[in-house]
């Protein structure tokens, strides 16, 4: 399923309401009662990825209410905001950065107060209840200081914001990858605890590892060094998680630049910036290197790329 995005900013007031609470009832069976007094404004991404939701919302202040679910999904919750989760009439205070977890065989009512964002992942309780140490740890808040729910929480946004369309094979993996991550962060008992390191914490990692590599293509201090020491992790434990990829760092990173060269190259806005300066852009330093390597993933010169487009 590709990603669904929502926004009330275009749309009649007195249809929001009704237009957030279907897809919300219809994505994670939960509706929506915006606070009155207020305007209601919410930003929304949701995704379901072979039997796990994922859901996030920058909003105006909010009442959630969740009923009693058979199915018995778990429901894991990470705040951007203040608020209160009334479950059976056991209030629960959470605050920004908290990690909450509800099983959905009870109703809950969360209240927002304020504006805020938050995330939320539903997932099947049978899949995580059998591998977890103690089913107390189920309703122990956590907040995203911890290694494993930073890592579920990057995850998580990661896949609810690309825009790749995931076949079938790939919504499995990534779903294994988010319920390994999410027995990590409650706790995993035995063997469990191993298949959920090796499968959910290195893809975690990984995927964590990429994004920001993305995010710093330009960066001249881009270096194994640099990111082992942002992600307090050794050199040797990412040239391992590439190596399982059948890659390098470098590889990955001289790959993803030329990705972002070749986009650059089709885009209209940037059609009088020289090739070297999109090279430079990009966070190539060697322009002669560059060429050779564009030509070699590409089967053409960067000119021979932007013409090609020019002339669509």
């Amino acid at each position: 399923m590709s990603v669904i995005r929502f926004s009330t900013r275009d749309i009649d007031e007195s249809l929001r309401k009704e237009m957030v609470d279907a897809l919300y009832n219809d994505h994670v069976r939960t509706s929506v009662d915006f606070q009155a007094g207020g305007p209601a404004e919410v930003d929304i991404r949701l995704r379901t990825v072979a039997g796990v939701h994922l859901a996030s919302a920058n909003t105006t202040p909010v009442t959630l209410v969740t009923p009693a679910d058979e199915d018995g999904l778990l429901y894991l919750s990470f705040a951007g905001g203040n608020g209160v989760h009334d479950a059976r009439r056991e209030d629960l205070i959470f605050r920004s950065g908290d990690v909450n977890v509800m099983r959905r065989d009870r109703g809950t009512v969360t209240t927002l107060a304020e504006r805020c964002s938050c995330l939320s992942i539903a997932m099947p309780h049978s899949a995580i209840l059998d591998r977890i140490a103690s089913p107390d740890s189920l309703f122990q808040t956590r907040t995203l200081r911890d290694p494993a729910s930073h890592l579920l929480f990057s995850y998580a946004v990661s896949l609810l914001h690309s825009e790749a369309v995931i076949s079938d094979a790939e919504q499995a993996v990534y779903a294994g990858h988010l319920m390994d991550l999410a027995v990590l962060m409650l706790g995993a008992k035995g063997d469990s605890d191993e298949q959920a390191r090796r499968n959910g914490g290195r893809a975690g990692r990984r995927r964590a590892l990429k994004a920001d590599i993305a995010a710093h293509l330009s960066d001249p201090c881009l270096t194994l060094g640099w990111l082992a020491k942002r992600h307090g992790v050794s050199v040797s434990y990412i040239r391992a998680l590439f190596y399982e990829e059948g890659t390098s760092f470098t590889d990955h990173v001289t790959a993803a630049r030329l990705d972002h060269v070749h986009g650059l190259l089709r885009d209209p806005r940037y059609r009088h910036h020289t090739i070297a300066t999109i090279a430079l852009m990009a966070g190539f330093g060697d322009i002669s290197w560059f060429n050779q390597v564009f030509r070699r993933r590409f089967l053409a010169t960067p000119s021979e790329i932007r013409d090609s487009f020019a002339a669509e």
